[in-house]
């Protein structure tokens, strides 16, 4: 009987001794509070990861083409569902309802951001006209409506069917005195064939949207 007692009373003692030792149980953070520490959303496990460096976006500057580009479909799945970047798809809708990356805004190119001859012909509704590189703004409005929906103070993924007009973009954001450093040719969606891209790709092939593209209450230069 002494032998259990004891047996009984040391048992208590090593328990009592692991309670007094275990650290505390740390509150789980919400998830604002982790971004604000640097982690996005990790779009290939549940869960957050932490923010990695960006590469340089090309090894060339001034070449905008997707040869040139740091991320691509090779990588791409690396840098998606980040909070300080802005996914931008420069088809028209139509192209854009078929197929998509689904964190990826449509932001029609040759529909609303530049035509060759739009600061001439009244007919046509996009933001600049002229070349590319030393683009005419249509609209008074025009740069504000451009950083409006390429934000400069957010890092740009620009993507399109084959990265073409990409490259066309980039040089209407350079002549707009953008940070070329924080803009990315990303491709085009034709070459986003992987199966590791499945789940962020919505295909509705389907799909056939009828689109009227205007500019409204935008004074004309």
């Amino acid at each position: 009987m002494l032998k259990k007692l004891i047996a009984i009373l040391s048992l208590s003692v090593v328990l009592t001794g692991c309670a007094a030792t275990a650290a505390p149980k740390e509150e789980a953070k919400t998830d604002d509070q982790l971004i604000a520490e640097g982690w996005v959303k990790n779009p290939e496990e549940a869960g957050y990861t932490k923010v990695e460096e960006l590469p340089a976006p090309r090894t060339t500057e001034g070449d905008y083409s997707i040869d040139n580009s740091a991320i691509s479909s090779e990588n791409l799945v690396e840098y998606l569902g980040r909070n300080d970047v802005v996914y931008i798809d420069l088809r028209d809708y139509n192209d854009y309802a078929k197929k998509h990356f689904k964190n990826f805004e449509a932001v029609p190119f040759f529909a609303y951001i530049w035509n060759e001859n739009a600061h001439t012909d009244t007919s046509m509704v996009q933001l600049y006209g002229g070349p590319q590189d030393a683009p005419v703004a249509v609209y008074e409005s025009s740069e504000a409506i451009l950083n409006t929906l390429f934000p400069k103070d957010k890092t740009l993924f620009l993507m399109c069917q084959s990265g073409g007009r990409v490259a066309m973009m980039m040089k209407i954001l350079e002549a707009n005195g953008y940070d070329m450093s924080k803009v990315y040719n990303v491709g085009g969606m034709a070459q986003y064939t992987d199966g590791k891209y499945r789940e962020f790709i919505t295909d509705t092939p389907e799909f056939i949207i009828d689109v009227t593209y205007k500019i409204e209450g935008a004074t004309r230069n």
